[in-house]
């Protein structure tokens, strides 16, 4: 479903937001299940062995009848990481830990979170389910952003869809967000880059002076049926 949850990650020892590769949960071929994808909009996935590697713990749910998490077995593929397979009428989510990163001698490592939603048709309105969360409001083109449950304001996001491939929007003061043309059909993806929180903390025993949140929404507009 896409070729497109979140942008924007890096690789090497780039920093995180120097390269226009994306996290996000597409729906796999051949009706197989949701899979966690990384690459640059349009181009090659990422793979194992390879820059899919550097994320070294990922998570996956979606929601039963009463709206409560069902943990998927992620396993990773050559491609992707398998989360499994959906009903295709609820939402479902991803959490990626990155190494932690220390990118320059003067400033403090980097503890890298990706957060993923991947949206169906007709689901409607969201509510917040990560820490970072890029959540629905059920009108077309149109979410808020949430930070530990409340909405954020004032971040970057970066839009792609089938007519552009990294536009730059930013949230209003209550954390809305509008996608400026949802017109086409394919797939889109509206991302949070990085937003960084002074928290100091350890990670598989290395130590590290910011968290980076990223978060990406996946949504698809399909062609009207004549």
């Amino acid at each position: 479903m896409i070729r497109s949850l979140l942008a924007l990650a890096v690789f090497s020892l780039l920093p995180l937001a120097a390269s226009a590769h994306s996290l996000w949960i597409e729906e796999l071929p051949d009706n197989a299940g949701l899979g966690v994808r990384f690459a640059q909009w349009g181009d090659e996935y990422e793979v194992s062995p390879g820059h899919l590697d550097s994320f070294v713990q990922v998570s996956g749910w979606t929601l039963d009848d009463k709206g409560q998490p069902q943990v998927f077995d992620v396993v990773k593929k050559k491609d992707h990481f398998f989360l499994g397979k959906v009903d295709g009428t609820r939402p479902a989510f991803a959490q990626a830990q990155f190494t932690v990163r220390k990118l320059h001698e003067d400033k403090p490592a980097r503890a890298p979170i990706f957060y993923c939603r991947w949206q169906p048709e007709g689901a409607g309105a969201g509510t917040p389910a990560m820490t970072m969360d890029v959540v629905p409001t059920g009108k077309p083109g149109e979410a808020r952003v949430y930070f530990r449950g409340k909405p954020l304001g004032g971040v970057e996001l970066l839009f792609f869809s089938p007519k552009v491939s990294d536009q730059k929007l930013q949230a209003d003061a209550e954390g809305y967000v509008r996608a400026p043309d949802i017109s086409k059909p394919g797939q889109y993806l509206l991302a949070v880059a990085r937003y960084s929180e002074e928290l100091p903390g350890f990670f598989n025993g290395v130590p590290f002076g910011i968290i980076s949140h990223s978060a990406s929404l996946y949504w698809t507009v399909k062609e009207e049926k004549k």
